[in-house]
């Protein structure tokens, strides 16, 4: 869970339309039109008034669009449209404020966006490290940057809105129109996988207090806390399986873990090629970009599927973190085919090589899995197109595709000596990979009380908001000591104060979609190397039957069904959640 900025599902019906009761009113005679014909011939077709067939496709575009106009109060006449415009447009000023202070508040206190600062790894001293971590923490809490009336407005309106919508609570809103379907789901799922993790995050701090005791620097009276823990879990991590970033960055140049990993195992997966466009480049907007023909086949003459742009480096004025978005979606209405960008913010040398942290070599698996998804859509109405996804899918497929980064094949072609050619040595790929759930104990704690605290906000009715903003701290605190997070351990990755992700943009009730997609990775991952097409020969799922599979019925749908009968199509059954416990060593 990188930063990452992630494609969210794009309105059928946004903008100035949202509230158009007139184009409403059509879409709702065409979806009664279809329901009645498929109920009086269920074998055939449906068509509207005029006698024009309707597909399952478009019966179901017709469909999700009414549900649209309805969540977003189209239906609502009077004194409560006007109510809900006036919210609108409140919390659209609520937002830009809240990220705005959120971002000065960092930048002053000298700390990166999530509590956990990395430079926690690197300060020697148990105060110091202290010191920053409570910087970090007191964020919004105080002086010019404080957001905590911000906070409680937001939440109060977004809870009177609900309410206006016929809905109990706004975390209900987002379910609706998420693969969840209710928040009860949501929060059945975060509650199941707090008592594992709380566990294993108690042990973790054993071990790593042992060693923070037996640290030289240590002095006396000091004990391991919160502040410590990514000093000693990098320090544990590093004796216990002998890997760093140092050691592995001439094995991970760019072009290589690009063209010769990220590209090469979808090729091995799916059959397509890359022919990069040196002409299409040049008329680029800045010349470090690069631009590939995707080719569903190989040779110059395979039918071409779209366009792949890679914007690898960082400068001033770009966005942080990394993403995929769609310059051009797939449409068979529009005929147009696919153009996709995969952006990262790696830091160019003044000369030489790039080389990689393996954190950038997921973070690129991870995003030319968004761009697969968009490049293979196959739709006929541009907003069911690739990653026009339920906000808690959209990150399934990114998911899967980090996975091929350390498949033996794959790592060998790519994990080369940026100066000999010679292969990552054998034993530091193992390294990697045996690395497996160490330190999920910690990560999944923190994630999970992020997501805690987005729920406990948003399931919140108008009056249950509190009106004092130094309650927040209380609040928090009770939120996640109810589902058994002890946060004077872990701290969750984001407090309420700087969250950004919830007061400041678009994952309001919607944080919980990261461990919900993952489920799905890891079950889906599961069949790649063992059931189904997967691991076949003991190619651990590489392999064009099970790539096909996984692309036809899954990647190509976007939304023009349902995802989890998409799911159903390939995996054949409902995602379970035990593979996500073995992965994170949390069963």
């Amino acid at each position: 869970m990188r930063s990452r900025r992630t494609c969210s599902r794009p309105g059928r019906a946004r903008g100035r339309l949202q509230l158009d009761a007139r184009i409403y009113r059509r879409f709702k005679t065409l979806d009664e039109q279809v329901r009645a014909a498929a109920q009086d011939t269920p074998a055939q077709t449906p068509v509207d008034a005029d006698g024009q067939e309707i597909d399952a496709e478009t019966a179901r575009y017709i469909r999700l669009a009414v549900e649209e106009f309805e969540r977003d109060g189209v239906a609502l006449t009077g004194a409560d449209a006007d109510r809900l415009r006036a919210i609108n447009a409140r919390l659209t000023t609520l937002a830009t404020r809240f990220a705005t202070l959120t971002t000065n508040a960092m930048h002053a206190a000298d700390v990166a966006n999530f509590t956990a600062t990395p430079a926690l790894a690197t300060t020697a001293g148990h105060a110091e490290r202290i010191a920053l971590l409570n910087r970090s923490l007191g964020r919004g809490l105080s002086g010019e940057y404080d957001t905590r009336a911000l906070v409680l407005e937001e939440a109060r309106l977004r809870a009177e809105r609900a309410r206006l919508l016929g809905y109990p609570h706004h975390a209900a809103v987002v379910a609706a129109e998420s693969a969840a379907r209710t928040s009860q789901a949501v929060s059945e799922l975060l509650t199941r996988l707090v008592p594992p993790a709380m566990a294993n995050a108690r042990r973790d701090a054993e071990t790593y207090a042992a060693r923070m005791a037996a640290d030289p620097a240590t002095l006396p009276g000091e004990s391991f806390g919160p502040a410590d823990w990514p000093r000693y879990e990098e320090a544990e991590r590093k004796e216990r399986f002998g890997v760093d970033d140092a050691t592995l960055a001439p094995y991970l140049e760019l072009s290589n873990v690009v063209e010769r990993g990220v590209f090469y195992a979808a090729g091995r997966l799916y059959g397509i090629s890359f022919h990069e466009r040196l002409d299409l480049a040049a008329h680029m907007y800045v010349p470090d970009v690069r631009v590939w023909e995707v080719r569903d086949g190989q040779g110059d003459d395979a039918p071409l599927l779209g366009l792949f742009v890679g914007d690898y480096y960082a400068r001033e004025g770009k966005h942080g973190g990394a993403w995929m978005d769609s310059l051009v979606e797939q449409s068979h209405l529009t005929g147009r085919k696919p153009v996709v960008i995969n952006c990262l913010n790696l830091t160019k040398p003044e000369s030489g090589p790039t080389l990689l942290t393996w954190d950038n070599v997921i973070t690129a698996f991870h995003e030319f899995g968004h761009a697969l998804h968009g490049l293979f859509a196959y739709t006929r109405w541009p907003s069911a197109s690739g990653t026009n996804v339920p906000r808690d899918v959209v990150e399934f497929p990114s998911q899967v595709n980090e996975k091929w980064a350390l498949h033996p094949q794959v790592i060998a072609s790519y994990a080369r000596h940026v100066d000999t050619g010679a292969p990552l040595p054998p034993l530091l790929a193992e390294q990697l990979r045996s690395q497996g759930a160490f330190g999920q104990g910690y990560a999944t704690t923190e994630y999970l009380g992020a997501a805690v605290l987005d729920q406990a906000w948003h399931t919140l009715e108008p009056q249950e908001v509190p009106d004092d903003v130094t309650a927040v701290e209380a609040f928090e605190h009770a939120a996640l000591a109810d589902v058994g997070i002890d946060d004077s351990l872990v701290p969750p990755r984001y407090r309420t104060t700087y969250f950004a992700h919830v007061f400041g943009g678009g994952y309001a009730a919607a944080y919980y979609a990261y461990i919900w997609s993952e489920v799905m990775d890891a079950d889906t991952t599961e069949w790649f190397r063992t059931d189904g097409e997967g691991g076949r020969d003991g190619d651990l799922g590489l392999n064009r039957q099970a790539g096909e599979r996984f692309r036809h019925e899954f990647l190509s749908r976007g939304d023009s069904r349902d995802p989890l009968v998409s799911y159903r199509a390939y995996r054949g059954r409902d995602p379970q959640i035990e593979p996500l416990l073995r992965r994170r060593g949390l069963n």
